[in-house]
């Protein structure tokens, strides 16, 4: 039942052309600007992933802790975040990746895009028409996490609902394939999307399209929501 009412409400959203973030998300964020539930996590934490600053990409993936993990590698190796969303990790999310993909190639402030999918369901290839009909311009750095599931014999049921391949093509390799066919910039591997997010940084400074702003002054905020309370 839980199933056919997510459905029911993403139907609602679109007929309203309202975007729903979730059912099972723990939020999004725009960098200095505000943010939606727990992303991110504390305030320590989201200053050291650069997320009290406007960076140049933007994010989009279904897992909390791994959109963290993103945050992360982009401060290290970019400039951090302009806008990051999670998705969830329903087999029907409220929101799919290329809802908000086209929204971010139509934002300025967005430089470049990274897509995190994963094993099981077909949404990357939505992404992957929109590339092969010019209708994403911006590049798109992107890596399907579940690639170990080749490894065993039999259907592999990962932690997230949808994270489950019915089909060769729900495969994490399919799908990494499939992207990396039509452009969309595909590391060898997960530990290779790092340098490849360095790299495609470095190329868009190098061309003017990404500026460098100055660290701002952090104000004195409370660790927490209590501390806030108190």
């Amino acid at each position: 039942r839980v199933l056919f009412r997510s459905r029911e409400l993403k139907l609602k959203a679109n007929k309203l052309k309202k975007v729903i973030v979730g059912p099972s998300t723990i939020g999004g964020i725009v960098p200095g600007g505000f943010k939606i539930g727990n992303v991110g996590g504390t305030v320590q934490q989201i200053i050291k992933s650069k997320l009290h600053l406007q960076g140049s990409a933007g994010v989009i993936t279904k897992s909390g802790g791994l959109f963290n993990e993103l945050a992360n590698i982009l401060a290290l190796q970019g400039d951090g975040i302009a806008e990051g969303i999670v998705i969830g990790g329903d087999r029907h999310p409220g929101s799919s990746y290329i809802d908000h993909i086209m929204r971010m190639e139509k934002n300025p402030d967005i430089k470049y895009i990274v897509l995190l999918g994963e094993v099981g369901g077909t949404a990357e290839y939505e992404v992957i028409e929109a590339v092969k009909k010019g209708k994403i311009k911006k590049i798109v750095i992107a890596w399907c996490i579940g690639t170990i599931a080749g490894q065993f014999k039999n259907a592999v049921q990962f932690g997230h609902a949808g994270a489950n391949a019915n089909a060769e093509q729900e495969t994490a390799e399919s799908k990494n394939k499939a992207m990396r066919d039509v452009g969309i910039r595909v590391p060898k591997s997960f530990n290779r999307l790092p340098e490849m997010i360095r790299a495609v940084y470095q190329r868009l400074h190098a061309e003017g399209i990404i500026e460098h702003e100055k660290d701002k002054e952090i104000r004195n905020l409370p660790i927490d929501y209590s501390s806030a309370i108190k």
